[in-house]
């Protein structure tokens, strides 16, 4: 009798895992090219506050980021001068799971003058589901995703992909 009840316990625990897994998944937002971005509010180092849908009819640029991610750091000149030089989006830099004090001393020691919104709970990274950094998505003025990738860019290849993914 024991020899027949452990194949049903197994059995009955794969179901459960499984049913857990696809009800849970089920659930999740998606966040790829031709979905709606999903909006957000977040505040800046000085306690401004910025909506992802105070943008619309923009074409903008969030690009998720870390302190700590030497590819981060790497990207961060191209990225200084996309946001200086080309006003056709704006640039939007998620802070993943940073605090106001370490942006703070970033932002002193980069001398940086881009926007950097906290995403210190990384609660918009997940929505978003980022998992690593830097990733990088473009969302046009109707608010659809239309380009993401992980890894480092550069301010040739962003205005690239802006004039090729977003509609004039």
């Amino acid at each position: 009798m024991g020899k027949k009840i452990v194949p049903l316990i197994v059995i009955a625990a794969v179901i459960g895992v499984l049913g857990f897994l696809v009800s849970g998944l089920g659930g999740k937002v998606s966040a790829k090219p031709g979905d709606q971005s999903i909006d957000f509010e977040l505040k800046d180092i000085d306690g401004k506050t910025y909506k992802l849908s105070d943008f619309k009819g923009q074409t903008v640029v969030l690009n998720f980021f870390a302190t700590w991610c030497a590819p981060c750091i790497d990207e961060a000149p191209e990225l200084e001068a996309f946001g200086k030089e080309y006003k056709d989006a704006k640039l939007l830099i998620l802070a993943k799971g940073e605090s106001k004090k370490r942006m703070e001393k970033y932002i002193g020691e980069s001398k940086s003058s881009l926007t950097y919104l906290l995403d210190t709970k990384e609660e918009i990274s997940k929505n978003y589901n980022v998992i690593g950094q830097p990733e990088t998505i473009i969302i046009d003025g109707d608010g659809i995703i239309v380009e993401r990738f992980s890894g480092p860019t550069t301010e040739e290849d962003l205005i690239t992909l802006i004039q090729e993914k977003v509609s004039p």
